[in-house]
């Protein structure tokens, strides 16, 4: 999978210049003062993977360069001259050379969004959080509820840019502001009580991210059941296809053995589909070797499409586990895949009765493992905010196993040393340096970009 290898922002606040080495394998850690722009530095790589012109317009900055690791490039200059409007150019480029598909923009181009509510905010392209309601709702629902045009999506408005599209293609950046994470109050006005009848309201995103779970969990379970009937049905003709051959008894009573295992890790997690495999014979024959070595050949094939889905679910739940144990409190999964958390005495705590802090590790973790696609770029903001001082030490590790897992890179900041936990060789400083007046200007000129087209 693709991954960023560098970032180059010149001009932030007008005057900072940053330049970031991600790690490919491995977390990136950016540290440094206030006031450098970290947070800022997350924004504007989100802004600029997701071509997201309205959001760049807005950030203070005036080049953002982002170099990824098949030699390809992305580049975004913001200009401001005198009172002309605020325009950004957004360019590709492949080894040295620059592609000849450049999309420019002003303030004054954008779509009016229209008269938003103070109390609707947007989190991605088509999803906004209503904080009245402490629901998650898309952009058709918004225009629907409150009459206004919420105009294009961002990437819409590149589809005469293929080469722009290209180059990001297949990076979906995820912005995780620790500080507005939906972990506290999950389900704010969860029960409206008329009559005598609970009606709850629409799923919170930490809730939307358990959904997603259950949603996997279902998946697989079908895609099993579909490889369970198709061996079903070609059975007996690959049994007598196997009349001749040779199986060796203990390789597969080995064979078995592991099988049986996975069965059983698979069960812990509602992932079993059927009874368990019968228990291998006492006495073998050649004939029934043969058989049983078919009929192994079905089971693995019924487990193959939940072993992705349980690795993950064994990951979150190590991790969870081993942060709720010192209360007393642990994970479990339905058969129907819905995560659970259960308490002293066995009973059951809602998600939005865990603490924030606890919150906080379930919508992580489990939107990361089950909401985050493959070759993600992950922004995450002081992660550190809500965590017991043990989970800090801890964080590192565990963000890092996730991102192998998920096939994710990871680019967070952070002012807390026990997030770092002695892993210095990951971080990359911001300093407060500041560069010259002539490369600081807000309003500096384009002619140097626009000279690399003719």
């Amino acid at each position: 999978m693709r991954r960023i290898s560098r970032v180059v922002i010149g001009g932030l606040f007008g005057y900072l210049p940053h330049d970031i080495a991600l790690r490919i394998e491995e977390p990136t850690i950016l540290t440094g003062p206030n006031g450098v722009g970290k947070t800022n530095v997350l924004m504007l790589i989100r802004a600029a993977l997701k071509l997201d012109v309205r959001a760049l317009l807005g950030l203070p900055f005036t080049q953002l360069d982002i170099y990824f690791d098949d030699n390809q490039q992305l580049s975004v200059t913001r200009t401001r001259a005198g009172e002309a409007p605020t325009r950004i150019s957004i360019f590709a480029k492949r080894g040295d050379r620059n592609l000849r598909n450049k999309f420019e923009s002003t303030d004054e181009d954008l779509d009016d969004p229209g008269d938003v509510p103070s109390w609707i905010d947007r989190v991605s392209d088509n999803r906004w959080f209503d904080a009245r309601t402490g629901s998650v709702i898309n952009s058709r629902m918004v225009e629907r509820r409150y009459g206004i045009k919420l105009g294009k999506l961002p990437r819409d408005r590149f589809e005469a840019y293929p080469e722009i599209l290209a180059c990001i293609n297949g990076l979906e950046p995820i912005l995780i502001d620790t500080k507005r994470l939906d972990t506290i109050a999950a389900e704010l006005q969860s029960r409206a009580y008329v009559g005598d009848t609970a009606q709850r309201s629409d799923p919170t995103r930490i809730q939307q991210y358990i959904n997603q779970i259950r949603a996997q969990v279902e998946e697989a379970r079908r895609a099993s059941v579909v490889a369970t009937q198709s061996a079903d049905l070609s059975f007996a003709s690959r049994a007598l296809a196997a009349a001749h051959a040779r199986v060796n008894e203990a390789n597969l009573h080995k064979r078995y053995n592991m099988i049986v295992d996975q069965y059983e890790d698979l069960s812990q997690n509602g992932l079993a589909i059927g009874e368990a495999p019968m228990a291998f014979p006492e006495n073998t024959t050649p004939t029934i070797r043969r058989i049983l070595n078919v009929f192994l050949d079905d089971w693995e094939n019924r487990l193959e499409p939940l072993r992705p889905v349980n690795s993950k679910l064994e990951l979150l739940r190590r991790i969870l586990d081993g942060k709720l144990a010192v209360t007393g409190k642990k994970t479990k999964v339905t058969e129907r895949g819905t995560l659970q958390f259960v308490g002293p005495g066995a009973n059951l705590i809602h998600v939005s009765k865990l603490s924030s802090g606890e919150q906080h590790l379930v919508a992580l973790f489990a939107m990361l493992l089950f909401s985050a696609g493959p070759a993600s770029i992950v922004l995450i903001d002081e992660p550190e905010i809500s965590l017991h001082a043990a989970w800090k030490h801890s964080f590192l590790d565990d963000i890092s196993e996730v991102a192998r897992l998920a096939d994710l890179q990871v680019l967070l900041a952070t002012h807390s040393s026990g997030i770092i936990n002695g892993r210095w060789d990951l971080t990359e400083e911001l300093a407060y340096m500041p560069a010259t007046a002539t490369e600081s200007s807000d309003t500096k000129s384009s002619e140097d970009t626009e000279e690399e087209f003719e």
